[in-house]
């Protein structure tokens, strides 16, 4: 069944029901006190215990007054000018990194890789995802991921998002979906059976090249901070590291922290 209540909407305000946090990303800068209260209502009655805002430039001092900390940025996200992470955690818990070191460990890996265009290996094929292939694409999600911040695991999910205008790409092996990934860089999955083999590269450069198409000329990627392969994998696409959040989304084996990645294929305004 789809999970319809895994997030609710009030305005712009979301209530992330199955990953406990509340998050804005517009907003009245005259109103952000009021804002911070209700979002702290919302928390307290869904039992979220992180809030995220996307915050203009401008009013980050705002925010930070009230508790918020800057994680990350992400280039671009307001059509050309740059949004800046800000959380506020309402458990000491859930503000802390349990694998702080590690990650260190992977993004510097990552960071000295240089960018690098990567081909399609034998055997692979790159298409265009259809409704017709959310079954798949579901089974996909389900075997590579314990949990997963959305129900990807749902065939009828999956449909959901294509109607709304989401681009998947897969590559294919003897007629069998290998990878994944969607127009926003993110839900990339790789099926155990063919890890290793640099699928995604390619599949970024298709997802690149429609995107840029359509006029969208800011990406970006949430990545495990965990997972050495994804991170290696923005990094050599060219993708800028921009920001950790912390124990952000439900994803693999509980909480993790998300490397914020960039590509900007027009200059930002900031």
């Amino acid at each position: 069944m789809l999970d319809v209540s895994a997030m609710i909407s009030t305005g712009d305000l979301v209530i992330d029901h199955r990953n406990k946090r509340v998050k804005v990303h517009v907003y009245d800068p005259e109103a952000i006190t009021d804002l911070h209260g209700k979002m702290i209502e919302c928390a307290q009655q869904s039992e979220a215990t992180k809030l995220i805002v996307y915050a203009k430039r401008k009013d980050v001092p705002a925010w930070l007054s009230l508790g918020y900390r800057q994680e990350g940025v992400i280039d671009g996200f307001f059509q050309g000018e740059n949004a800046y992470m800000l959380a506020s955690f309402l458990t000491e818990e859930r503000a802390t990194s349990m694998h702080h070191l590690a990650e260190e460990e992977i993004l510097q890996l990552s960071l000295s890789k240089r960018p690098e265009t990567k081909t399609l290996p034998v055997g692979y094929s790159l298409r265009e995802a259809t409704e017709e292939d959310a079954e798949e694409l579901a089974s996909l999600y389900k075997t590579v991921f314990a949990t997963y911040p959305t129900p990807m695991d749902d065939p009828e999910y999956v449909r959901k998002t294509m109607r709304e205008s989401t681009y998947y790409i897969v590559a294919e092996h003897d007629g069998r979906i290998a990878c994944a990934a969607s127009a926003e860089l993110t839900d990339c999955a790789t099926h155990p059976d063919h890890a290793g083999k640099g699928l995604l590269q390619p599949i970024f450069t298709a997802l690149e090249e429609k995107m840029n198409g359509q006029g969208i000329y800011y990406l970006y990627t949430l990545t495990r901070a965990q997972s050495a392969g994804m991170n290696i994998t923005a990094a050599k696409h060219g993708y800028a590291y921009r920001g950790r959040l912390i124990n952000n989304c439900t994803i693999f084996s509980g909480y993790e922290d998300m490397n914020i990645w960039v590509k900007s294929l027009r200059p930002t305004r900031e």
